[in-house]
């Protein structure tokens, strides 16, 4: 199986994001920080990657995704996690 293309992946965080965040309404950007622009806690951070991680069937430790800040770092680090 190929790894889906970092848009697919990106469509993928953002859908994601909007069923956590359903209130969000703004425009999502590769650029916005998760916490401080689209306002997910530690806790909706944690659903976000889990369900990512869950959706493509990847086995993570949470060492791997503390560095995981922006929209655009889970897309790098889901397309990283599938090479």
């Amino acid at each position: 199986m190929t790894a889906p293309s970092a848009d697919i992946l990106r469509n993928d965080v953002d859908e994601i994001i909007r069923r956590i965040r359903p209130d969000f309404k703004g425009e999502i950007k590769v650029t916005d920080r998760l916490r401080e622009d689209i306002g997910l806690d530690s806790l909706h951070a944690m659903e976000l990657l889990s369900a990512v991680t869950e959706k493509y069937e990847l086995d993570v430790d949470i060492e791997e995704v503390q560095e995981v800040k922006t929209v655009g770092d889970v897309v790098q680090f889901l397309t990283t996690a599938m090479a």
